[in-house]
């Protein structure tokens, strides 16, 4: 995501640019540290920082040690104002819609949820969409949101703004993002949710500084996102990531994509749900933390399941990380220590340089966090033209 700076006035959008998304990613950090990582002169970075804490958008934390000046003077340190900017951040199934706030450094407030009736036809649910944003902005017009951000189940066309048909729902493709464009006077982003939770991760999670890493959502459905050479991977019209719909069992189980033993109908929530009887994924982390063995057994062969997969795949793309996401991807359960004893016993890359597997840091708030990403990614850090 990092590149050289510019020194001519064609680029100075440009440069500042890069400096919102150096401080994203290192912050707090001295104004010279920024002029060495950007290739900018101490000049530029000068002009630049000056305007934004004139904005209100960055401001100085406080003297900072280093290494190269810890014997001497104390660098000033710059950080973002994480409440300068906020944006309404939204993820869509066919379930239900969450929606909140989400400020520049990733934090979500006030997240609302609301379920979606099992009965709408496509033009009920686009109209459902509509309605809710608007009864939230009225709501939240204190925050003055810059942008919208939606991140939606299924195959999604980022560059179209399309969410595609399919068999589970027998719509016809959805153009959503016009439909919005024409409602509102804000900017609106749409893409797949687990490529908008990825990039949510490299810009707020805890591999905001790695250059290739993996991320995979456990939820009511399964799926994965990639930055590789330090950006979001898409692949064409369809963005890729679709790892739940990768075949863990040959002739298995039928899936709603048409395929037979897809991943996701051996471990997505709702598949864990119907296993254990349960009504709910807080039932079954309630479950686990009161030692019921037979959830534990159920989540741990769940995250033995995905293994399998994953193995195949890093063998293909060896990262050097994996985040896992979702509520059963907390600390306190078994999943994610099972997907890492799996991926580095299996993979045969990985034998010969382990990789790390770790729990998200968003927890529930990922879905909106990710949607905020989106629109915070594309209207504030990287936005080049006015």
């Amino acid at each position: 995501m990092l590149a050289k700076g510019q020194n001519t006035s064609r680029t100075k959008r440009m440069n500042k640019s890069l400096v919102l998304q150096t401080l994203l990613r290192y912050g707090p950090i001295p104004r010279q540290r920024i002029a060495e990582m950007t290739h900018l002169t101490r000049a530029t970075i000068t002009y630049i920082t000056s305007q934004l804490i004139e904005e209100g958008v960055v401001q100085e934390t406080g003297a900072l040690i280093t290494e190269k000046n810890s014997a001497g003077r104390r660098s000033v340190g710059l950080d973002l104002k994480s409440d300068a900017v906020w944006v309404i951040g939204i993820h869509i199934s066919m379930f239900e819609l969450k929606i909140g706030l989400v400020n520049l450094k990733g934090e979500v407030e006030d997240l609302y949820e609301k379920k979606a009736e099992p009965c709408f036809n496509q033009d009920e649910y686009v109209h459902f969409i509509i309605t809710e944003i608007n009864e939230y902005l009225s709501a939240h017009s204190h925050r003055n949101p810059s942008g919208i951000g939606i991140s939606s189940t299924g195959i999604v066309d980022y560059m179209a703004g399309r969410i595609f048909g399919n068999e589970e729902t027998g719509w016809p493709d959805i153009d959503l993002l016009s439909n919005l464009r024409k409602e509102f006077d804000l900017p609106v982003f749409l893409d797949n949710y687990v490529s908008s939770m990825a990039l949510s991760e490299k810009m707020f999670g805890l591999s905001r500084t790695m250059m290739d890493f993996m991320y995979i959502y456990i939820g009511q459905g399964v799926g994965g996102g990639l930055i590789l050479n330090d950006d979001l991977y898409r692949s064409g019209v369809t963005g890729a990531g679709e790892f739940g719909h990768m075949t863990y069992m040959p002739g298995g189980r039928k899936c709603w994509c048409g395929n037979e033993g897809c991943l996701e109908q051996y471990v997505s929530e709702l598949i864990l749900l119907e296993e254990l009887g349960a009504g709910s994924i807080e039932e079954v982390i309630g479950r686990v933390h009161e030692g019921d063995n037979g959830a534990v057994k159920v989540l741990e062969e769940a995250g033995e399941k995905i293994s399998i997969v994953l193995s195949s795949l890093v063998n293909m793309i060896h990262v050097q990380k994996i985040v896992v996401g979702g509520m059963l991807a907390d600390q306190n359960l078994p999943i994610v220590e099972k997907i890492s004893e799996g991926v580095n016993n299996k993979s045969f890359l990985a034998k010969k340089q382990p990789i790390e597997v770790a729990h998200s840091i968003f927890g529930r708030d990922i879905e909106v966090a990710g949607a905020g990403a989106l629109a915070l990614w594309n209207e504030f850090y990287s936005k080049i033209v006015e």
